[in-house]
């Protein structure tokens, strides 16, 4: 019930005049059978009696039943085109809701749970499909609902003994069909990862940032052979379903068979004794077939509307999760002292090992400070957690002696400014790449230019094609329809422009630059570094890198090693004491002496 609720929620929320439209003209396109077999009777009757009153009578009960029949037919167009109406706004509705959901989890440990991708694809499903399967089979039960009391009705006014046949063959029609609408959504289920990796070795194989090695490397025949072999253990278990659902409704089939010839010999044996009109047998003989497939009709619709209220499950599921991060909380407030951390232990998951462990270090205000340290050192996490996309296992984050657990993620996040070592690159313009970086100023075009030169990245961009509003795809034209394709940036340019989308937010309490230069040469480097050191001067920064000289000017360096903190101090210092730190620095130095 609660799973129908949230359908009916969201067919509500979708379109309600079009559901109750839908309804309403379920049950009247369900009464057209059954007129159309009284009418039928009544004409029958009264050809066998000769009762035809001149035959002006008989020429309304014909007209009446051709009517009935052109407005059965019209009728069904018409609610085809208001349901097909209906579904796109459940539709609507449905996916709304559900990346609303998703854009609402604050914390990324939900995106890296293959379970998570597995439920998220049958919720896209049942977002998509539920809702308005749920219509049609509202619509489909009370149309054929209809059509099956009416015909019971006549049944049993011609014999109660064959409605009572009728009615004894629903049960098992009716067990057997929910059986097998479980089993449905268990293999869609059972099926989800092989589609989920079936897609991404179909990805693998048309995007052009894959097509290089597959090329290069051979590996597009790999890459298509795995994918064929999803698409074989997905095709073997719906195969073996399809199987098993046609010997059961084959099975159910015969039985409905089996049960309309012993109900039509009973109404034959009746009428051979005189006990049924004409027009009574003609009823039996039109509503003995029609009730078996209205009973058929009825009972698929059930099981569909029980698949569909199974998937639903999954949706209502997705969209009712908890957030890993406390969602709410007390408004950050801007920073005066300086942020803490006091032993944080960290760690992705319980049978994981620690990532960080017991980590104790300040970041006074407007100050910078580097964390440094060898890959897998739990430089890239501190920074996750910094930005609260995780909790610490253990220990606390102080923002002005307040812990960031108490704080609303979205305050927090509006006050930092960050560039993340696997920054994004989106199939947008180059404006809107930079733009993004703050979406009050999407729209300004002296402040993207701006952070634009800031990162030296501006040039590049005036000798694209469009200028600013050059698409930066190969796969994606413009949203005005332009299908020529954009330009594809170097490494190292969309470097700069995640680094102007970081500028975007210069004037923020907090800045991060998680590895920003990693993709540049030496030059390059320096002067990005120079830049953003001038650009953000007084500000609170934190840089994280394991190249050394970009880190020489900062305030305070902390020596990340196997998730602690091995050393601390300002360049000079760390030099002096010959330690992690300067054996480091003197081995990165010797790459570049002869």
């Amino acid at each position: 019930m609660r799973r129908l609720g949230a359908a009916v929620r969201l067919i509500w929320q979708g379109h309600r005049v079009g559901a109750l439209v839908t309804v309403a003209g379920s049950l009247v396109l369900g009464v057209v059978p059954v007129t159309a077999a009284w009418l039928t009777k009544v004409i029958v009757d009264g050809l066998a009696g000769h009762r035809a009153n001149g035959g002006t009578g008989q020429v309304l009960l014909v007209g009446g039943l051709v009517l009935t029949l052109l407005f059965g037919q019209l009728g069904q167009g018409w609610l085809r085109y208001v349901q097909e109406q209906v579904s796109r706004r459940i539709e609507h509705a449905a996916q709304s809701e559900l990346f609303g959901t998703l854009n609402r989890l604050p914390g990324l440990a939900m995106f890296e749970r293959p379970s998570f991708h597995n439920r998220l694809q049958l919720a896209q499903r049942a977002g998509q499909a539920a809702p308005y399967q749920l219509v049609t089979v509202a619509n489909g039960l009370l149309q054929a609902g209809s059509s099956l009391v009416g015909f019971l009705v006549a049944l049993i006014a011609v014999s109660p003994v064959v409605a009572g046949l009728a009615c004894v063959a629903v049960v098992p029609q009716l067990v057997a069909e929910l059986r097998l609408a479980r089993r449905r959504v268990d293999v869609q289920v059972e099926v989800s990862p092989a589609q989920r990796r079936t897609l991404f070795y179909a990805r693998l194989q048309s995007e052009p940032q894959a097509a290089k090695e597959l090329r290069i490397f051979g590996l597009g025949d790999f890459f298509h052979g795995r994918m064929v072999r999803e698409l074989s253990t997905i095709m073997n278990i719906e195969r073996t379903l399809g199987w098993r659902v046609f010997r059961v409704q084959a099975g159910l089939d015969a039985l409905s068979a089996v049960a309309v010839g012993v109900g039509i010999a009973l109404v034959v044996f009746r009428a051979m004794h005189g006990l049924l009109t004409p027009g009574d047998v003609v009823v039996a003989l039109a509503a003995l077939p029609a009730l078996a497939l209205a009973v058929a009709g009825t009972v698929r619709q059930l099981a569909a509307g029980a698949e569909a209220l199974l998937l639903i499950g999954h949706f209502r599921a997705l969209a009712g999760l908890a957030p890993d991060v406390a969602a709410i909380g007390a408004t950050a407030q801007p920073l005066r002292d300086g942020i803490t951390l006091e032993d944080v232990w960290f760690r992705y998951g319980d049978d994981l090992p620690w990532v960080l462990c017991g980590v104790t270090l300040r970041i006074p205000y407007r100050h910078s400070v580097a964390v440094v340290g060898l890959n897998g050192a739990g430089k890239s996490s501190l920074v996750k957690l910094l930005t609260r996309l995780y909790e610490p296992t253990k220990g606390r984050i102080l923002w002005d002696g307040v812990d960031l657990a108490d704080l609303d993620p979205d305050s927090v996040r509006q006050r930092i400014g960050v560039v993340f070592q696997d920054f994004m690159t989106y199939d947008l313009t180059a404006a809107e790449n930079i733009g993004l970086g703050d979406l009050r100023h999407l729209d300004d075009p002296a402040r993207v230019r701006s952070v634009a030169e800031l990162a030296g990245v501006h040039a590049a961009i005036e000798r694209l094609p469009d200028g600013y509003a050059t698409m930066l795809s190969r796969t994606h034209g413009s949203e005005h329809g332009d299908e020529r394709g954009g330009v594809m940036p170097s490494g190292g340019q969309w470097q700069r422009l995640a680094l102007a989308r970081m500028l975007m937010r210069a004037d923020r309490d907090l800045l991060i630059l998680d590895e920003p230069s990693s993709g540049l040469d030496a030059e390059a480097e320096f002067e990005v570094h120079r830049l953003v050191h001038q650009r953000t001067s007084g500000h609170t920064r934190l840089l994280v890198s394991h190249r050394l000289n970009a880190v020489r000017m900062a305030d305070l360096i902390v020596v990340l090693e196997a998730g602690v903190v091995a050393e601390a101090g300002t360049h000079q210092e760390l030099i002096s004491s010959g330690g992690r730190y300067a054996d480091l620095f003197r081995r990165q130095a010797d790459g570049y002496r002869d």
